[in-house]
């Protein structure tokens, strides 16, 4: 009989022109049998393989990068906020007789080469392919991410002291405008430890939401736009956010150490630039920015690594306990 007869599902033919035709993400930094890339796995190998824990409960999250193009990137910042400006201000201090405050203007304006470059390409990516890298459920081209608004704010105030100290003589003034470059996000991050809610977007947090600790929008932003990984990983790393009491603690206890850092490095370059000889601290202080910054990276990375293991802990103590229960559930 027809009704006793089983329906089968029909199959839906796919047209290839049609998905060719799609915009696809395209991530130059994917891993492959061809190319030297590093995948960092920031969730338990295998969650699928777990009886209490549906997959979509608990999602992976890839972060796939290449060493080379963190290398080349760290080297151009190097050479232009250190290098450069040293090799501008040490020959026309020692070889000319250019002022002081002239030096000093010559060589700030190469402080700001770098800024140049990364800034107007990340806000053009974020712009121009806003449905492929921007903040998901937003679609506002002005609406900027966490991360734009952060550094723009900063490079702001960080281009007053280039801007007024050279021709006002203040020179230790003009020593400490790394100090307002890193001050200002370290601010940031701070207010981000209240979990206040803010009139304003974060990201993919919708105006009133209550703000997540910056550690989090900042892995958001930069994966998905500079490392071009998209909107996907926007919206896996906020499923993985909620479904994890331990990821959430990660990010505040990042967020919180950043913060810690961004003090020291304030106070020890105050230090260097109130103590020391304005030659001595002119060199010391560019350098002492990536010093800190390679320091403060290690210890950053030690802490991701302990929070991911308790995290890898408390899921593994959940399966147990599930399939414990449901044990006892087979006896009965």
């Amino acid at each position: 009989m027809a009704d006793s007869e089983t329906k089968q599902p029909q199959r839906r033919e796919v047209d290839k022109d049609s998905l060719a035709s799609q915009p696809q993400i395209q991530t130059p930094f994917a891993t492959s049998e061809k190319q030297d890339a590093t995948t960092l796995e920031l969730a338990p190998s295998s969650p699928r393989s777990s009886i209490s824990q549906p997959p979509e409960e608990f999602p992976e999250l890839y972060f796939t990068y290449k060493w080379s193009n963190i290398c080349l990137y760290a080297l151009f910042l190097f050479f232009c906020n250190f290098i450069f400006p040293c090799i501008l201000f040490y020959p026309l201090e020692t070889l000319t007789s250019l002022t002081d405050h002239t030096v000093v203007g010559i060589s700030s304006a190469a402080l700001g080469l770098s800024s140049c470059f990364d800034s107007p390409l990340r806000l053009w990516r974020l712009i121009k392919f806003r449905r492929i890298y921007g903040p998901f459920e937003d679609d506002v081209w002005w609406h900027l991410d966490f991360s734009m608004w952060a550094y723009t704010i900063a490079l702001f105030i960080f281009a007053v002291p280039l801007a007024i100290a050279p021709g006002l003589k203040l020179f230790d003034f003009f020593l400490m405008s790394t100090v307002l470059l890193v001050g200002p996000v370290g601010v940031i991050f701070l207010f981000s430890t209240f979990g206040l809610k803010v009139p304003f977007r974060c990201s993919s947090d919708p105006a009133g939401s209550q703000m997540k600790p910056a550690v989090f929008y900042l892995i958001e932003d930069v994966a998905s736009v500079d490392f071009q990984h998209g909107r996907d990983f926007r919206r896996t790393l906020y499923r993985r956010y909620h479904a994890s009491p331990p990821f959430r603690r990660l990010m505040m206890n990042l967020t919180i150490y950043w913060v810690i850092s961004s003090a020291v490095y304030c106070g020890a370059t105050a230090a260097v630039t109130w103590t020391t000889p304005f030659r001595f601290a002119f060199g010391y202080t560019l350098g002492q920015l990536f010093i800190w910054g390679a320091l403060s990276a290690v210890g950053c990375k030690l802490l991701a690594r302990k929070g991911l293991r308790d995290e890898r802990k408390w899921l593994q103590s959940r399966k147990e306990f599930a399939m414990k229960e449901r044990s006892q559930e087979t006896i009965v």
